[in-house]
C-alpha cells in the first residue's frame, strides 16, 4: 500500500518528463540500474566501464541528433527495495529515457514503474525467470534467461558427450539459495532434468549467509546423490562444498555462471574446486572474431580485461544507441516512446537489412537510408515476443586449479 502514492506521482512524472522530452535539449540520459555498492557491486563496476566505452563512441561521432548521451547511476544495491528507490529517481528525477539493467536481484522492484512510465529497459545481466514473459514492450535482454541456464545444466549432466567422461550422472540432487536471483533456476532445473529423463533425487532450498550448511548437506547427501547441481552466491557454495567434504562425499558438483570463474577456485581452493562442473555463456562462432576484437579494444580503453557481462553489456548499449538514432532519424525526437519502438526495428533480422555490429557500421547505414539487423557479440540479438535472446554455453570443468573447456553446447540443443 505503501507504493501507490509514489506509483501516482510516478506517472505524473513520466507524463511530465515525456513532455520535457519534445523539446530536445541538454545531453540524453541513459540509467544504469545495477548495484555499485553491497555484495553484488562487482556487476556495476564491470557494466559501467563497457557502457561507457559505447558512449564516448556515440559521443565522438556526433552523438544523438547533436545531443551527447550521459549514463546516470542507480545504486540498486542489489536488493529489491533500494532497487524501487534507485528506479524512481532515475526515472522520475534524472528523467532518463532507457535503462542499462536492472539484475535478477531486483527487478521485482522496478518491474511496474518501467510499465507505468514507459521507459525501455535493455538488462545486460538479469538472467531471471521472471523476464520470461514479464511483457512485451518495454523489457528486453541481452542476456540468456535461467531458463536456458537451468536446461543447459539438465542437458550437459544428463548427457555424457557433453562431459567428456564415461557416463552421464544418473542421480543429481539440487541445492538452491532462498534468493530471487537463486530460485529462478529451480523451476527450469526441475522440469529440464525431468524432460531429459533423470528426474532429481531431490531439491534442497537453503537460506543464504549461514555460517554451516552441515544439515543441509546431510540431507542432500542422504539422497545418495553423484552430482550436486549447487545455486548460490560463491561463499555460500564453499561452505556447502567444505561441509559435504567433510562428510565424506565422493560425487561431482555443477554450478552456475556465478561460481564459473577463476575468483571461486580461488576462493573454494584447488583441491576442493578440482574436478566440479559449471557452465558459462559464450560467444556464437560467428561472432568469435568480433570478440577478441572487443577484448583487445576495451582492454586499449580501460586498461583491463573483460569481466562477467562485459559483451552483454555492449550489446545492450549498442542496441539503446542505435535504437536512439534511428528514434532521431525517423521520428525527429528522442523521447521514451520512439526508443522504445525502434528497438526491434534495428535488431530484427530481414532479407534487405545490412548487418552491422557497433554503433559506428550502424549510425553509417542507418544515415544512409538503409535499415539495420544488429548483430551481437552474444550472436545474433534477434528478441522473441517478450525481449528475450538464445545463446550457447560452455561446459567447463576445474582441471588443476583452474576453468578449461570441455565442450559447447549449441542453443539448437536446447530446444
Amino acid at each position: 500500500m505503501r507504493r501507490v502514492p509514489s506509483l501516482i506521482a510516478a506517472l505524473v512524472a513520466a507524463t511530465l518528463l515525456s513532455t520535457a522530452a519534445l523539446a530536445q535539449g541538454g545531453p540524453i540520459k541513459v540509467g544504469l540500474l545495477l548495484p555499485f555498492t553491497g555484495q553484488y557491486d562487482w556487476v556495476g563496476a564491470n557494466v559501467q566501464p563497457v557502457a561507457q566505452m559505447i558512449v564516448d563512441e556515440v559521443n565522438a561521432s556526433g552523438g544523438i541528433g547533436g545531443r551527447d548521451i550521459t549514463l546516470t547511476q542507480g545504486d540498486t544495491e542489489g536488493t529489491v527495495d533500494a532497487g524501487f528507490t534507485a528506479a524512481q529517481k532515475l526515472v522520475n528525477v534524472d528523467g532518463v529515457l532507457a535503462l542499462v539493467g536492472p539484475t535478477s536481484l531486483s527487478f521485482s522492484g522496478s518491474k511496474q514503474l518501467i510499465q507505468d512510465t514507459g521507459v525501455p529497459m535493455v538488462s545486460p545481466t538479469a538472467g531471471t525467470t521472471a523476464l520470461d514473459k514479464a511483457g512485451t514492450e518495454y523489457f528486453f535482454r541481452t542476456v540468456p534467461s535461467d531458463s536456458l541456464g537451468g536446461r543447459a545444466i539438465a542437458r550437459a549432466a544428463t548427457d555424457a558427450q557433453y562431459l567428456a567422461r564415461g557416463q552421464a550422472f544418473t542421480a543429481p540432487v539440487l541445492m538452491v539459495a532462498k534468493s530471487p536471483a537463486m530460485v529462478s533456476f529451480e523451476s527450469p532445473l526441475q522440469s529440464s532434468f525431468e524432460k531429459y529423463g533423470t528426474p532429481l533425487e531431490a531439491t534442497l532450498e537453503y537460506a543464504p549467509g549461514k555460517p554451516s550448511y552441515r544439515s543441509e548437506v546431510q540431507q542432500a547427501l542422504a539422497k545418495n546423490p553423484d552430482v550436486i547441481v549447487l545455486v548460490g552466491t560463491p561463499e555460500d557454495s564453499v561452505r556447502i562444498m567444505q561441509a559435504a567434504f567433510q562428510a565424506g562425499y565422493q560425487g561431482t558438483w555443477f554450478v552456475t555462471q556465478d561460481q564459473t570463474n577463476a575468483d571461486f577456485v580461488k576462493l573454494a581452493t584447488p583441491q576442493l574446486a578440482n574436478g566440479i562442473y559449471g557452465l558459462e555463456e559464450v560467444a556464437s562462432p560467428e561472432s568469435s572474431d568480433r570478440n577478441a576484437a572487443f577484448q583487445k579494444r576495451f582492454k586499449a580503453y580501460s586498461g583491463k580485461d573483460v569481466q562477467i557481462f562485459g559483451t552483454n553489456t555492449y550489446d545492450a548499449m549498442n542496441v539503446v544507441a542505435l535504437a536512439m538514432l534511428r528514434a532521431q532519424l525517423e521520428d525527429g525526437q528522442v523521447t521514451r516512446e520512439t526508443v522504445t519502438q525502434n528497438i526491434r526495428p534495428i535488431s530484427e533480422p530481414g532479407a534487405d537489412k545490412v548487418k552491422v555490429t557497433d554503433y559506428t557500421s550502424g549510425k553509417k547505414a542507418l544515415e544512409a537510408g538503409k535499415e539495420i539487423d544488429y548483430q551481437g557479440l552474444v550472436g545474433p540479438i534477434d528478441f522473441d515476443q517478450y525481449g528475450n535472446i538464445t545463446a550457447p554455453f560452455a561446459i567447463r570443468q576445474v582441471k588443476d586449479g583452474a576453468w578449461t573447456d570441455v565442450t559447447i553446447l549449441p542453443a539448437g540443443a536446447l530446444q
